[in-house]
């Protein structure tokens, strides 16, 4: 909760481990690839590598934006800077 930046009442602990939990569980097929479509991934290093693999196995050709941060904490903690980084691929910068 800290990282969020302290409660909110919208957000609680357990809708936190809720969201983390559902990424590692929630079923998809392998090598996912739609034509024309790009899957970027903002990679937050210290949730660790088996994300990492989740990523390159369900996912063909996933471009995978590397942050040295925790899960979520770019969206969270640096909106700014996740708007960027979206701006910077839509406009082929990244």
């Amino acid at each position: 909760m800290e990282m969020l930046g302290g409660a909110r009442p919208y957000v609680t602990v357990q809708s936190c481990k809720n969201q983390f939990y559902s990424d590692l569980v929630t079923p998809l097929p392998d090598k996912i690839n739609v034509p024309g479509t790009e899957i970027h991934i903002f990679y937050a290093l210290k949730m660790g590598e088996k994300y990492r693999e989740r990523y390159e196995r369900h996912f063909a050709n996933p471009v995978i934006h590397e942050q040295d941060l925790q899960h979520e904490e770019l969206l969270a903690c640096y909106p700014e800077r996740w708007v960027q980084l979206v701006k910077d691929i839509m406009e082929g910068k990244q």
